[in-house]
């Protein structure tokens, strides 16, 4: 008899977790950022620091989620969007990566159309 916190997970959720990051290889794989905004979000985050000072927690406490296209829209609240992005970004369990930092940006690059808008969307 196993022990019960070391059990497999239920396959429904396996196969969730499963088409989940499916879905986020096909996405970010794909590279969805044009040149230029992945030199403007490379950019920002060698202004922003480093993979030994970045914080997610930080990150998100400054982050302008009030200017996010979303919440300008009101589709989503401030709060949802800056806790999405702390999420996102302390996937790593560490400082924020520059990686991590760039596929977050990549996958929000899918939803807006405009460089100019893109860049916006960035810098809140």
């Amino acid at each position: 008899m196993g022990n019960a916190c070391c059990a497999e997970p239920k396959p429904d959720i396996q196969a969730k977790r499963s088409m989940d990051e499916e879905f986020f290889k096909l996405h970010v794989d794909a590279g969805h950022m044009n040149d230029r905004r992945r030199s403007f979000v490379d950019r920002l985050y060698t202004i922003l620091g480093d993979e030994t000072t970045l914080d997610a927690a930080a990150m998100a406490k400054a982050f302008d989620a009030d200017a996010h296209p979303d919440v300008v829209a009101g589709n989503r609240s401030a709060a949802d969007v800056r806790a999405e992005l702390h999420e996102a970004l302390a996937a790593g369990g560490g400082p924020v990566t520059r990686q991590l930092f760039e596929d977050y940006y990549d996958l929000q690059s899918i939803t807006v159309d405009r460089d100019e808008q893109f860049e916006a969307l960035v810098r809140s």
